[in-house]
């Protein structure tokens, strides 16, 4: 990671803190955000950085030093001055709002609430300050493995059921009808979520989609078939070919999961996998292994009203019983 960062916060930012803002130095943490705080920062990267002090203390006098730092960051700034920041934020806004309750640590975390991009920011990267530990305290408290398991499940099925029944589906159209307009907003959508597969399935938080390509090259040696596959759709420049490669990492995801039994309560060879995965998704199947006993039950409702089984879907939706039926 470049030492650059470090100099500057330690030259330029922290000894105009200790001087006009002595107070602030030992209950604020400090990380350094984007590009500069993962240590891949180019010439094209400004600098975003967070100062963040306990609630009361921002209310007291976080204005006067967020103006302190603006002006020192007009006269200072090593990196591009557009876009650069060095903000002073409130504890509390870490972890999109839910900071405390993982500083708590009791009941049920609020896992759902907080987003892969901000887990993944406070676990890689770079702290330079942090004296009362906050930071590091919410590092060690939202480890990926500690990350629930039926919530990887949860993710790892969304993004399947998004691909397959949806974005791959309608992109593969669009390239048929040359739609070319509409392909090409498709087309961004599935290779983000191709990413995002990959690191649920690797069980990892992913980062601001600026820098998903960098973070996926970080995942295990597994993944490497994966990097490759997607490498060579960003290259591609055919439509037809881009739908093959998809087509292929789709297979392999399918396989890779099914192989390592992440997702046992779906077939993903079903005859109508994107049925199954809408179905699964619907009925929280990672939650409950058994939700195919709600789709023969509504199913056996159907038939014993006259209908076809097929039109299970009517039953569930409506929420219908056979004493309401009769």
């Amino acid at each position: 990671m470049s030492t650059a960062v470090t100099r500057y916060f330690d030259h330029a930012v922290m000894p105009v803190i200790r001087k006009q803002f002595p107070e602030a130095v030992p209950e604020m943490s400090l990380m350094i955000l984007g590009s500069v705080g993962l240590g891949i920062d180019d010439p094209l990267s400004d600098l975003e950085a967070a100062v963040y002090l306990p609630d009361d203390r921002w209310k007291a006098y976080g204005g006067q030093l967020q103006l302190s730092l603006n002006g020192l960051l007009a006269r200072t700034n090593p990196w591009k001055q557009e876009g650069s920041v060095i903000s002073v934020l409130p504890v509390s806004w870490l972890l999109d709002g839910k900071a405390q309750a993982f500083l708590e640590g009791s009941g049920d975390l609020p896992w759902e609430s907080v987003s892969f991009e901000s887990l993944f920011t406070v676990q890689y990267n770079r702290i330079v300050h942090d004296p009362q530990g906050i930071l590091h305290r919410l590092r060690s408290a939202t480890a990926p493995s500690l990350y629930p398991e039926p919530l990887w499940k949860k993710s790892i099925l969304r993004a399947l059921q998004q691909l397959i029944a949806e974005d791959y589906a309608e992109l593969r159209s669009c390239v048929l009808r040359e739609r070319l307009a509409e392909a090409h907003l498709i087309y961004g959508r599935v290779i983000e979520g191709l990413f995002r597969l990959g690191f649920a399935v690797f069980h990892r938080y992913y980062p601001w989609r600026t820098h998903l390509r960098w973070a996926f090259g970080e995942l295990p040696d597994e993944a490497a078939g994966f990097t490759s596959a997607l490498d060579e759709l960003a290259a591609s420049e055919r439509w037809n070919e881009r739908v093959e490669i998809i087509a292929g990492l789709i297979t392999s995801y399918k396989a890779f999961i099914t192989g390592h039994m992440l997702l046992p309560e779906v077939n993903l060879y079903s005859g109508n996998p994107g049925e199954e995965l809408l179905w699964a998704e619907r009925l929280s199947a990672w939650e409950h292994p058994q939700w195919r006993n709600w789709i023969d039950d509504c199913s056996r409702k159907a038939v014993q009203n006259g209908y076809s089984a097929e039109q299970f879907w009517v039953w569930s939706l409506w929420g219908w019983n056979k004493e309401a039926d009769q």
